[in-house]
């Protein structure tokens, strides 16, 4: 693939177990250098990140983009390929650090533009804000567990999982062939729950792949295929994207394969795929009409009860979102705005 491509994912997810954090799985540290920015709120990390990828791409290099959970608006990190150079926001609750330090990473003190004795004065401030935009996250998990168990509820026969996995074979064999390159497993989140809503970044999926393939996912059956799909690309040496599912981290929800221009989407009522396709996996159509009409009035029970719990999930993510603004009001008076200014204009020169 040897356009420009800008791509845009979440490497951290507010999920039932917490925040679950993918950042370790964001660079190669055999290849790659990483710079990890380390500061408090309003310092400025989001938009120097912005400002870096924004002149990579005016330079018509690819750059990948990070986006905060919490606050789509915001980004956690940006990667520049061709450079084999990326920057991440390492603070908490993705604390980023190096196993070698100053060879495959180094840091960047945001800190170092904070008038400190300015916060000294807002310390009571900054601790009761802290704790309360925490305290809504924590909500936030409490509610997103029951929003799993509701979308975890669908049992299939065997004989409708043993067809699935039978036209997934099928697919599979005719689209992932030959060897791959070796490039390697990654992993990302296409999908967040965030302050505005679940969120997925479809406009993604067409700039890494031109072949789309669409899995019904009403009944769960799509993440089997794509579970499938990504096993037999990475048997050949293909670099994988696995999308894992914010609701369940450890299952792969959708998977790009940049080296085949190909990606294998799940698609539902609750989170359809906008784009155009190669072909469709009508999954949902496998069960018989016996076992479609038993299972009906349990998957229309289930949804209004999972919508209005993540309804109230995403008002606590709205209500810390809330907070958060308010302890960066504390922080941005004191901040250097200047010296982050010329410390940003090094690090363009230098791309």
């Amino acid at each position: 693939m040897d356009r420009q491509v800008v791509s845009r994912f979440f490497l951290g997810a507010n999920s039932p177990g917490g925040f679950k954090s993918l950042y370790d799985n964001f660079t190669d540290p055999s290849v790659d250098c990483l710079r990890i920015l380390k500061g408090g709120p309003g310092c400025g990390k989001s938009t120097f990140m912005k400002r870096v990828g924004a002149a990579a791409e005016e330079r018509g290099l690819s750059v990948e983009y990070i986006h905060c959970s919490g606050d789509p608006d915001s980004l956690d990190g940006v990667y520049i390929p061709a450079l084999r150079l990326a920057y991440a926001d390492g603070t908490s609750p993705h604390v980023i650090e190096p196993s070698f330090a100053g060879s495959e990473a180094s840091y960047i003190n945001f800190g170092a533009f904070y008038d400190l004795d300015m916060l000294r004065r807002e310390r009571e401030g900054i601790r009761l804000l802290t704790e309360g935009y925490k305290a809504q996250y924590n909500r936030a998990f409490r509610l997103l567990t029951g929003v799993s168990a509701l979308a975890g509820g669908v049992t299939l026969s065997q004989e409708s999982v043993l067809r699935a996995a039978s036209r997934a074979r099928a697919l599979i064999r005719a689209q992932i062939r030959g060897e791959g390159s070796g490039g390697r497993s990654e992993k990302r989140f296409l999908s967040a729950y965030t302050c505005l809503g679940p969120m997925t970044l479809w406009d993604t999926v067409p700039q890494l792949a031109e072949k789309v393939f669409v899995l019904d996912n009403e009944l769960g059956l799509g993440q089997l295929v794509a579970e499938a799909a990504a096993a037999e690309a990475e048997s050949r040496g293909y670099g994988v994207i696995r999308c894992q599912s914010p609701l369940f981290p450890e299952k792969t929800e959708h998977v790009l394969i940049p080296e085949l221009d190909t990606a294998f989407v799940t698609s539902s009522s609750r989170d359809a795929y906008p784009g155009g396709y190669a072909r469709r996996l009508r999954l949902d159509s496998i069960p018989g009409r016996e076992e479609l009409a038993a299972l009906r009035p349990g998957l229309k029970r289930r949804a209004r009860l999972s919508a209005a719990v993540t309804q109230e999930a995403v008002e606590a993510l709205r209500e810390a979102k809330a907070l958060h603004d308010e302890l960066e009001k504390l922080y941005i008076p004191a901040v250097d705005f200047a010296g982050i200014d010329r410390l940003t204009q090094r690090c363009i020169s230098a791309l």
